[in-house]
């Protein structure tokens, strides 16, 4: 892995972590905010593979786990095990499909509520899913994907960037 990748995914985890926190923060709608780093778990994962998915995962929800979670871990292993997941679609990813990432990005959207929502809110006796789908799970998923169609096309085009400096560099 070459040291500009390397920077990439830094750079990444850390300008989509302060996108999340610090400026969706003032522009959530209905009450919901676009989840950032989700979107940057699911590019990665699907662009590159399980290996870096499950990288950039973990430490995406590493990092919410140290600023906003109770229990160190939790948010990283959920975070882990989406970048993984979406790696197993690395052998469908082609530049120019924009259909498939997208419903990935929201169908994870949902997935990873029905996620949190069984892991943090039912199993502790809160068991009000229909109002949680209609007031948050939905909402969240539409500005999820709405807002992934740019991230995602800014990190495919920095990613083939890198790539193709990569392969000249081998010669």
């Amino acid at each position: 892995m070459s040291i500009k990748r390397v920077i990439f995914y830094i750079l990444s985890v850390l300008v989509c972590f302060l996108l999340q926190t610090a400026v969706f923060d003032f522009l959530k709608l209905a009450d919901v905010m676009p989840n950032i780093l989700l979107i940057l778990t699911v590019t990665i994962g699907f662009i590159r593979g399980k290996k870096e998915g499950l990288v950039i995962g973990f430490v995406c929800g590493l990092l919410i786990d140290i600023f906003s979670g109770d229990v160190l871990g939790q948010y990283a292993l959920v975070y882990l095990l989406f970048g993984y997941a979406n790696g197993w679609f690395h052998t469908y990813f082609y530049e120019d499909d924009i259909l498939l990432p997208m419903g990935l990005l929201a169908g994870n959207s949902l997935v990873y509520s029905f996620v949190i929502f069984f892991f943090f809110f039912a199993l502790r006796g809160r068991l009000h899913f229909l109002s949680y789908l209609w007031k948050i799970m939905i909402p969240e998923a539409v500005y999820t994907g709405i807002v992934a169609l740019v991230i995602y096309k800014i990190l495919l085009a920095i990613d083939v960037r890198i790539s193709d400096g990569e392969k000249r560099s081998m010669f």
